[in-house]
């Protein structure tokens, strides 16, 4: 293909993919799995390409799909006439025209942003987790999104080496909890998933046994689940003396910690793959190979903003990711803010891609409010705790499950659920391991033993209850 071919797949993907592609039919489906190869080819080269040619094409896709939703729905075409925004004509700085939309105000207008299907045009929804306290309904036309989220998993470096076509030929996931791309796999490359299960659920040799079964048998076996779940299962492999058939390991939901990432290499040997997803919107960007610290953007399906408190533009400054989308017609994500805390870098990355490069900060207002009114947000928190207090303190060796609660602004609460007594000895030294992050503050700090840790807003395991939650859910 020429370059203009390339840029066509790009701006409209949907047309080099079957028109019959449901969930449940795409195990060893060869034409879509035959296309997604297609796709992925033309996205190894475009994310090498100069910055101007992928202005170029976001350009195109902002103008195609702000034009067909405007065309399709009155309210997206009062939307833009009342803020001067001109689909045909669009330039990616118009989008500042246009307000950022936030969880509450998307709540306010329920359904009046979603478009009406085609007639023949199969749909799915679903609600959102609410750990942000607003659940919201999503809704998609299915082979869009089957198209748009298939593709963009798959891009992450590491899958170079696989074969696309004998990993989609067979179940091959084995999924620990409940990601949100079961809506879109679990009837087809799902071998088993556990969804319930907690990090001290893998005390049970019973379990245990069951997963690695469940792994030899869907061989070489994807394993995907939340960081937390992952890390604790690679100390009971470790412990268990284990060796699975691992192909790679996609953590998801929570942060991972060095500490945690080099645990995992050291149980299961296989490729730890890291991505950025936003919910609703899939995945917005994947680790870069050269530095694990940083993501490089989806730019080809969406553009990310950056922007402070007063919702200015932050061309290098920390800020709050605004994610436009071209992927979900049915349901568009038009400056959506997810309260997830970024900064773009200046310099351009050591691997050679020119794609956007960002540093994620964790999720606004999921952060350790601190006396003097500095933060530590939940990323860096999960990253230092991990390194100090697990290493360092050996946490994980005498506790089954920890979290870390603010119930006052100089007060945390460190909940353990121990694997055996803790000594006196061991609780000076998280004291000390935790007092380390606060740099001098002075921060109550109260250690108490339980037998289980209570649940969060969803099913999801909660390392960390910030001090706004607390004082909601008056815990």
């Amino acid at each position: 293909m020429n370059y203009q071919e390339k840029l066509e797949y790009l701006i409209s993907p949907e047309k080099f993919f079957p028109a019959d592609i449901k969930r449940g039919s795409l195990l060893g489906n060869k034409p879509f799995i035959e296309a997604i190869g297609g796709y992925l080819d033309v996205l190894s080269e475009s994310q090498y390409w100069p910055r101007a040619n992928l202005e170029e094409l976001q350009t195109a896709r902002l103008r195609k799909f702000t034009g067909l939703i405007e065309s399709k729905s009155s309210f997206w075409a009062e939307y833009f006439h009342r803020y001067n925004f001109s689909p045909n004509l669009a330039k990616l700085e118009d989008l500042r025209r246009l307000p950022i939309l936030d969880r509450k105000s998307l709540l306010e207008l329920g359904d009046k942003t979603y478009l009406n299907p085609g007639l023949d045009e199969s749909t799915f929804a679903y609600y959102s987790s609410g750990t942000t306290g607003v659940s919201l309904k999503h809704f998609y036309s299915e082979r869009e999104f089957l198209i748009n989220f298939t593709v963009f998993l798959f891009r992450h470096p590491a899958f170079e080496k696989f074969s696309l076509s004998k990993l989609l030929s067979r179940k091959s996931f084995v999924v620990l909890g409940r990601p949100g791309f079961r809506h879109v796999f679990e009837k087809d490359f799902f071998y088993k998933n556990f969804p319930f299960i907690r990090s001290s659920d893998l005390e049970n040799v019973d379990l245990r046994k069951d997963i690695y079964t469940s792994i030899r048998n869907a061989a070489p076996a994807f394993l995907v689940g939340y960081g937390s779940l992952i890390a604790k299962l690679a100390e009971w492999i470790i412990e268990d003396g284990e060796e699975l058939p691992i192909l790679a390991v996609r953590t998801t939901s929570e942060p991972i910690s060095t500490f945690d990432r080099e645990l995992i290499g050291r149980a299961i040997k296989a490729p730890v793959i890291n991505m950025l997803s936003g919910n609703g919107i899939g995945l917005i960007g994947f680790e870069c190979p050269s530095d694990k610290e940083f993501f490089h953007a989806n730019s080809e399906t969406l553009i990310i903003e950056i922007v402070g408190d007063n919702s200015e533009f932050q061309e290098r400054a920390e800020g709050e990711l605004i994610i436009t989308s071209f992927a979900y017609s049915l349901n568009p994500f038009i400056r959506h803010a997810h309260k997830d805390i970024g900064q773009f870098l200046s310099y351009a990355c050591n691997c050679g891609r020119t794609l956007p490069i960002f540093k994620f900060h964790g999720r606004r207002e999921y952060e350790i409010i601190l006396p003097s009114g500095r933060k530590i947000g939940m990323m860096y928190l999960y990253r230092l705790f991990s390194g100090i207090v697990m290493g360092e303190s050996r946490l994980g060796r005498i506790a089954k499950q920890s979290q870390i609660i603010q119930n006052r602004i100089d007060s945390l609460l460190l909940l353990i659920v121990p694997r055996k007594k803790i000594s006196d000895t061991d609780e000076i030294r998280i004291r000390l391991a935790l007092v380390e992050l606060f740099d001098g503050e002075r921060i109550n700090i109260e250690i108490k033993c339980v037998d289980v840790i209570p649940s969060g807003r969803d099913s999801k395991p909660s390392f960390f209850v910030p001090l706004s939650e607390f004082q909601e859910r008056q815990l």
